[in-house]
């Protein structure tokens, strides 16, 4: 059952923003994967600028990490999507016009915390750590729960959501949690 709620519950488990349930669960849909059915009766209950428990993304998370034995491509194409639906349905528009601009919003874990809540311990944080827009490069440093493959489509999505930027690639295999952005 999905629960809606505008604070942490009372478990104190970490709540996530409903555009991001809802770009999981279109990206499910959109790329036809077995949770196509499961994703269709959430995304139906959800609304975009509600909160929601992490167990329910969590849940459409299992049946990708459970059906694909290489899911990094695919929860790459969801985090594109969780963006893109942050970008156009939820507050995304209002807070960045460029995507240089996404990724300064991810200063101070800024980004992360507009869509993500829950006890300090447990959200962890999601930092830019270096930036120099003349050479299109940047650096986001992770410690969240999120599977990092994911994360780097978060930052696919989100920059290239406000649509002036021409490229954009990400990468993490030196480190998983530094994850190296290149825009141009």
């Amino acid at each position: 059952m999905i629960e809606n709620t505008t604070s942490i519950n009372s478990s104190g488990e970490m709540l996530v923003h409903g555009t991001l349930m809802m770009g999981y669960a279109q990206a499910c849909l959109n790329l036809n994967i077995v949770a196509g059915r499961q994703a269709m009766e959430l995304i139906t209950k959800l609304q975009p600028n509600h909160w929601y428990p992490l167990s329910h993304m969590r849940e459409l998370e299992s049946f990708v990490l459970r059906s694909y034995k290489n899911s990094d491509p695919i929860l790459l194409k969801v985090g594109i999507e969780m963006m893109r639906i942050w970008y156009t349905h939820g507050p995304g528009r209002s807070l960045v016009n460029r995507g240089a601009a996404f990724l300064h919003f991810q200063t101070g874990s800024s980004g992360f915390q507009s869509v993500v809540q829950g006890p300090a311990s447990t959200v962890g944080s999601f930092d830019l750590v270096a930036f120099d827009e003349s050479r299109g490069h940047a650096v986001v440093h992770t410690t969240t729960l999120f599977n990092r493959k994911m994360e780097c489509g978060v930052l696919i999505g989100g920059v290239i959501s406000p649509g002036d930027l021409d490229y954009v690639d990400v990468n993490n295999d030196e480190n998983p949690d530094y994850i190296v952005i290149e825009f141009h």
